[in-house]
């Protein structure tokens, strides 16, 4: 008898326990058919080159993830996140084993604060206002990378805090540690003998007004990039909006990158129209450079069309081009991708 009453008092514990915390396995798949093509012209020059195969990610990045939250009481919660990136047509893995997210950490009425390899504050925002819904087909991430390298979207080393919402206004900001203090020793014979600034800091934030279909907000980002002399920062600075219509809604952003010598301005407008379960959106990129590589600019253009099957299946089909001009304007690199596709998420 004795012995019935623990086990009945273990399950109840237990019951009260799984009823306060959860864990949840989530995950998308993106499949295509699809054809690639790319020429390189001018210095470097490379013939047209085709090719038409099974394709992972042309849409959304294929993904499983891990997430969990524990209720601590008195508002507060501990929470954690995992994912990990793999390629749908071989199945291999597209980094380290949590390469997409790794992060633990609390939250409550004051908002959320993550440790671990998270989303910059700077990415939340360009996401939230990016074009043809920031997928995949999108030509920022290229046109935006034609002068300075375009920015990183996930830092190791980072502690991020997320404000509450009030009245609409809210905010981020993240900073990333470059824990790597080291001297960075060269090949011997190589000139400078030593690489010093190793340790390579990132911070980020946004502040963002989002009330019914208007979104507005500033981002900005600042990476230290390591250097043989003197450690130099690439400045992103962001302004981001989007409109619902309900018939269609407008995204637009301006971006400046910005280094001690040189700078690229950038921006990128799109528009998505629903019809039911079907929709249709197209965008469009460009950027220019000043300084040294004023000559460096690019050009992008893409349309996609997506079906829900159900809320969880999605097909689709689209298309991008892209033109960029580097090395100063001598070298022409073109770039499209058609593609025909299945997105489903768990």
């Amino acid at each position: 008898m004795k012995k019935s009453l623990i086990a009945l008092a273990v399950l109840a514990a237990s019951g009260a326990a799984m009823a306060q915390s959860s864990v949840t396995l989530y995950g998308r798949l993106d499949a295509s058919l699809g054809q690639t093509s790319k020429e390189v012209t001018g210095l470097n020059a490379v013939g047209k080159v085709k090719q038409t195969g099974i394709n992972s990610s042309d849409l959304n990045t294929t993904f499983w993830g891990l997430k969990g939250s524990e209720d601590l009481g008195g508002g507060l919660r501990a929470n954690f996140g995992l994912e990990s990136g793999f390629n749908m047509d071989n199945g291999s893995a597209t980094g380290t084993l949590f390469e997409r997210k790794a992060i633990v950490g609390l939250s409550g009425a004051f908002g959320a604060v993550d440790l671990g390899r998270n989303y910059t504050a700077y990415d939340t925002l360009r996401g939230a206002t990016n074009n043809v819904y920031d997928s995949n087909f999108a030509t920022t991430s290229t046109v935006w990378n034609n002068g300075i390298k375009d920015y990183a979207n996930r830092t190791n080393n980072s502690i991020s805090y997320t404000s509450p919402s009030f009245g609409g206004i809210s905010g981020q900001v993240a900073y990333a540690f470059g824990e790597n203090k080291n001297t960075v020793v060269p090949a011997a014979g190589t000139v400078p003998a030593y690489t010093i600034g190793d340790a390579t800091d990132t911070l980020s934030l946004h502040i963002k007004y989002a009330n019914g279909p208007l979104l507005v907000g500033y981002g900005y980002q600042e990476e230290k990039v390591a250097s043989a002399t003197v450690q130099g920062k690439i400045k992103y600075n962001l302004v981001g909006a989007s409109y619902d219509f309900g018939m269609a809604k407008l995204v637009g952003s301006y971006n400046q990158a910005k280094t001690n010598a040189l700078k690229d301005k950038e921006y990128q407008v799109g528009v998505s129209v629903p019809f039911g379960a079907a929709a249709i959106a197209a965008g469009y990129s460009n950027s220019k450079s000043e300084g040294f590589n004023a000559n460096n600019k690019g050009t992008g253009a893409s349309l996609v069309g997506t079906y829900n099957l159900s809320k969880r299946t999605t097909v689709y089909a689209g298309y991008e081009a892209t033109k960029v001009e580097t090395n100063n304007g001598r070298t022409t690199t073109k770039a499209t991708n058609v593609a025909t596709g299945v997105r489903h998420t768990f």
